[in-house]
């Protein structure tokens, strides 16, 4: 018989008012022992710290107590206490709780015995069964009535566990009156006298009360009910199973056979099972979590197949739930109870165990599971309850006592560690709000759980995806209509298939690959095709469904009519899961309510420097095909340069191409820089690595090596060379530079949106990528003798002819600021120039305070013989530069020259100074 107790009262109950009831409580069970409390050194409302004073000896205790409901006592409340008692010095210490003990509380408990007894009497430990056997000795309780309980069922398999509630209306025993195995309604009995309880105002007072029973029938045992009842059990409504598709072009979750990849994923879900089984893991729940569209539903399908072949059958049971069956709480308990049984018949365990929840806080505390558990772990087995779709239940308010259910579920199968493991599939962009319980339970179980979250696929896996697809259509496709699925599809499961079920439908309708091309693959016009084949009752119908899904059928017919509900139901825009309906995908559901199709993130990397692509992009008419030939000869360019070109062009919404020839987007205008620009970054506005960028360097820079590791991140199956990852990083962040997203920055990038694009975007970007450090074309003495020239000159005409050298010297001292310009002339800055005692010193002083002059110093302290290809190299690595390798050479041969004259001119004044020093001191 399962005995329980809890502290229950009103949820608006003061926190001194359940400290009292907890005072109470603990009393009665001290006066059993002739102990009286002397001393209240701390109470909260489920903690209480007593000093205690033996009424005959005078012996003083401490004794702590915890009414916890919904989490067991650990090893280091144990711990607290001896350490407590030791510093206080206190001859005995107690620990009274309401709450079962952990796994790791009772090994310290049983080691703790099991010392000397001297030792050993210091601490006592009384767990809820000891708590209710002392007060029953002490006749403040009676046992729990059973014989009573029985009669009033009429059957041993109807009656559930007991629970002693601790309430301001008294002590009171509760029993659950089970339907289906599981916890369905309470009767209640003085426990002073084991007399039913009939009162109708205590029963709805006690309904008042927070406690683990409150999702249950309440009900009093007046005379119109005091009779038994026949054992019959309650229909608890289906528990449905993932479904998966009955063909390749079904909507619903793929068919094991059509699932393609995620091998990394699987792998880590079965690593996982490996741990639990060897015991070297505590961890028993696991969360599978991703965007809408990553194919959650299919990889908990794939892995319940898994588990099923000869390598894993007699391991690993694995039992997919959809919650968006559930109708009320015992749909958590009953796919529990469906699980185990399901297993039971597999021969996991023993057979012969009747399996009932009959704890309703932590079923798998319940007598019946904690036996049949421990029967499948001496087999060394391991059984897996997943729930899918688990974000649905706070989808609705009705659906909150179900989610309260699972959560007592996860977080018992958290703290027993048994062979059950508990795993969900959660959808991490979904719209939780941050003061909803789902918010903090899903941070909360972060300690308990391990995570796989699903990345895009990559190209491997969309391909190999397309390859399932060909089969089913028996033919090839052509490699650019491969190719633009691939990246229409973005890496999302859910995005390929419609469009490789649309391209299907197509075809089959005689369609022919050439034309399919010229097609936009646009999703939100695919949904809408869906919709257009549909009648006005079919579309009234699916409106009824999005709007209150996951929604009983019978209410759906109510409204509708069951033609229409099965015409959906045929064309599987609508799915069955138990009793509920919903719409096939979460995504047209959203486009249902909304007419919005959400953001996909393009994940793109281009394949060109985006000069080629504009050269490209200007030569382009809207009306008049040009030829990748034809672009060759006019361009300059390669065939292979103009073929990754016009991928780029085509991605971004530039150009079409079909058939070999490209022409301009209609909007656009040949040969308008700005406007293509203006296109290009439209789609760089929902580009993965701008949206990762914004929340990750706003307002800071962002370095290249910072910039790479975030579009690692994008990409985390992408496994490019080093060199490579340097080369797509550069080149998308110079577009960036170009769309007007970053702003370059001497050590990098800074986000800021400025609204539009560059003007004169080529040359803008290169000016400000060349102008953003000093790379000096002109020597340290040539700069020097300029200034004193200038000053001579005053002002010099730029149409003048120079002195050798000169040109670039005053490009030098107008960087300096010693030199002002406007269009026409050069002219001295006497403001800036008198604070310096020489031509030599001011020049020497500004130049030393170049940022890059002061990286190449620290650069020669290190490595003093650098050569200047290595430093020009260096240099254009770490400032993000726009060198060629003839550049580099050029810049670092300059800048390194320009270095080593500030360090020797520097260490000329030094020994100057010094000699001056020593003259003056002799």
């Amino acid at each position: 018989m399962d005995i329980k107790i809890e502290v229950a009262l009103p949820s608006s109950a003061s926190t001194k008012e359940k400290g009292d009831l907890l005072e109470k409580l603990t009393a009665q069970l001290l006066s059993a022992q002739s102990y009286e409390v002397i001393n209240e050194i701390r109470f909260t409302a489920v903690e209480l710290d007593l000093l205690c004073k033996h009424k005959i000896s005078g012996k003083e205790i401490y004794v702590e107590c915890k009414a916890y409901r919904d989490k067991p006592i650990d090893a280091n409340i144990l711990k607290n206490l001896a350490g407590t008692r030791a510093l206080m010095e206190y001859s005995e210490a107690w620990l009274v709780s309401t709450a079962e003990y952990g796994k790791e509380a009772k090994g310290f408990m049983e080691t703790w015995q099991n010392k000397p007894t001297a030792q050993a009497t210091t601490l006592s430990f009384y767990e809820p069964k000891d708590v209710i056997n002392a007060l029953i000795a002490a006749n403040v309780i009676k046992e729990p009535p059973q014989p009573k309980a029985l009669d009033y069922c009429n059957s041993q398999n109807l009656l559930g566990g007991w629970v002693l509630l601790v309430t301001p209306y008294g002590n009171l025993w509760a029993v659950t009156i089970l339907a289906g195995g599981i916890p369905n309604k309470v009767i209640f009995y003085y426990a002073s006298n084991n007399e039913p309880v009939t009162d109708s105002k205590l029963i709805a007072n006690l309904l008042g009360t927070d406690t683990s029973l409150g999702s249950l029938e309440f009900e009093a045992q007046t005379a119109s009910t005091v009779k038994p009842i026949l054992p019959v059990a309650e229909d608890v409504g289906e528990v449905a199973q993932v479904q998966t598709g009955v063909e390749w072009s079904d909507y619903r979750p793929a068919r094991p056979q059509d699932f393609v990849g995620r091998a990394k994923d699987i792998n880590f879900v079965f690593d996982f099972f490996k741990l639990v089984l060897s015991q070297s893991t505590t961890t028993r729940i696991f969360a599978l979590t991703g965007d809408s569209g990553m194919g959650k539903s299919s990889l908990v399908a794939k892995l319940s197949d898994k588990s099923r072949n000869v390598q894993n059958r007699n391991k690993y049971f694995i039992f997919p739930v959809d919650v968006r069956a559930a109708t009320g709480p015992s749909y958590i308990y009953s796919a529990l109870l469906k699980c185990l049984s399901a297993a039971q018949t597999q021969g996991y365990g023993d057979a012969s165990i009747e399996l009932v929840v009959s704890d309703v806080s932590n079923p798998l505390n319940s007598t019946s599971l904690k036996n049949y558990l421990a029967s499948v772990a001496a087999q060394k087995k391991l059984i897996v309850l997943i729930f899918d779709q688990f974000e649905e239940l706070y989808s609705k308010p009705e659906l909150f006592e179900v989610f309260n259910r699972a959560k007592s579920l996860l977080l018992n199968a958290a703290s027993v560690c048994s062979c059950l493991c508990l795993g969900f599939a959660w959808k991490s962009d979904s719209t939780t709000q941050g003061d909803h319980p789902a918010y903090f339970f899903w941070h909360q179980l972060s300690d308990y759980r391990v995570t796989r979250k699903l990345s895009p696929f990559s190209d491997s896996e969309s391909n190999a995806a397309i390859n399932i697809f060909e089969k089913e259509l028996g033919q090839k496709l052509q490699n650019d209509l491969r190719h633009n699925l691939i990246v229409s599809s973005q890496g999302y499961p859910w995005l390929l298939k419609k469009l490789c079920i649309h391209i299907y439908e197509k075809i089959q309708s005689g369609a022919d690959q050439e034309k399919l091309l010229a097609n936009k693959l646009d999703i939100a016009s695919l949904f809408d095709t869906d919709l257009n084949q549909l009648s006005k009752a079919d579309r009234t119908c699916l409106n009824i469904v999005a709007q209150r899904a996951p929604v009983d059928w019978f209410e759906v017919i109510e409204s509708s009519s069951a033609e229409a509900l099965d015409s959906l139901m045929h064309r599987r825009l609508v799915i069955k899961s138990g009793d509920r309906l919903n719409v096939y995908w979460d995504i047209f559901r959203e486009y249902l309510l909304t007419q919005k199709v959400p953001v996909i993130p393009l994940r793109y990397l281009p394949s060109t420097e985006p000069a080629s692509v504009i050269k490209v992009a200007k030569l382009l008419q809207a009306n008049k095909p040009l030829s990748t030939h034809d672009l060759v000869t006019i361009s300059g360019l390669t065939e292979g340069s103009i073929q990754n070109t016009g991928t780029d062009i085509n991605m971004f919404g530039v150009a079409t191409r079909e058939g070999g020839t490209y022409q301009l987007n209609p909007g656009l205008v040949q040969g308008d820089e700005v406007a293509i620009l203006q296109a290009v970054r439209e789609k760089f506005k929902k580009h993965a690595f701008t949206l990762a960028i914004q929340d990750r360097t706003s307002n800071s820079i962002m370095t290249l090596s910072d910039a790479i590791a975030i579009l690692q991140e994008i990409f985390p199956n992408s496994t490019y060379a080093e060199k490579t990852w340097h080369v797509y990083t550069l080149r998308i962040c110079k577009w960036l530079e170009l769309c007007g997203f970053l702003v370059s920055s001497l050590n990098g990038w800074i986000y800021r949106d400025q609204g539009g694009v560059l003007k004169d975007g080529i040359k803008t970007s290169r000016r400000r990528r060349s102008t953003k450090i000093f790379s000096p074309l002109a020597s340290p003495l040539v700069t020097i003798e300029c200034l004193k020239w200038l000053e001579a000159n005053k002002s010099i005409k730029k149409a003048d002819k120079y002195p050798a050298g000169y040109v670039n010297a005053l490009r030098i001292l107008a960087r300096f600021e010693l030199a002002a310009q406007d269009t026409t002339s050069f002219s001295l800055n006497n403001g800036k120039a008198a604070k310096y005692a020489s031509h030599f010193d001011a020049v020497l002083s500004i130049a030393s305070s170049e940022p890059i002059m002061l990286e190449v110093d620290k650069i020669i302290k290190t490595t003093p013989n650098i050569h200047a290809k290595d430093l020009g190299a260096l240099l254009t690595t770490k400032y993000v530069l726009n060198w060629g390798e003839a550049s580099a050479l050029r810049s670092g041969r300059e800048i390194l020259s320009w270095a080593k004259w500030i360090i020797q001119s520097k260490k000329n004044i030094k020994d100057a100074m010094l000699g001056l020093a020593e003259a003056q001191s002799t």
